[in-house]
């Protein structure tokens, strides 16, 4: 009688046990993750491209026109491509946060 009761009671148990974890959800998980993280980077260095663009634009236009201007432009647009590059992923660790 206690064996019958032990196994209705075992029964149950298994019946409310959480179900077995399932990897191929965790890795759907994680790429999901993964596929947000890659978008949010592309949008951040496409921005990036698109102000630097728009300060060389600018100060094409501001210098006039010859060789030495050009120069100038060329040497403010590398300058800006550096920073962006040193500090583009600084930045785009603390946007998350900023956006909160």
């Amino acid at each position: 009688m206690i064996e019958d009761d032990d196994a209705i009671l075992g029964e149950l148990l298994r019946r409310q046990a959480p179900p077995a974890r399932d990897p191929l959800f965790r890795l759907e998980v994680y790429e999901r993750r993964e596929r947000a993280l890659f978008r949010w980077r592309a949008l951040l260095s496409s921005a990036f491209v698109l102000a630097a663009l728009v300060a060389a634009a600018v100060g094409a236009g501001a210098m006039g026109s010859g060789p030495s201007s050009t120069a100038r432009v060329l040497f403010f647009g590398v300058l800006l491509a550096l920073a962006g590059g040193l500090y583009g992923p600084r930045l785009a660790r603390l946007l998350p946060f900023i956006r909160r």
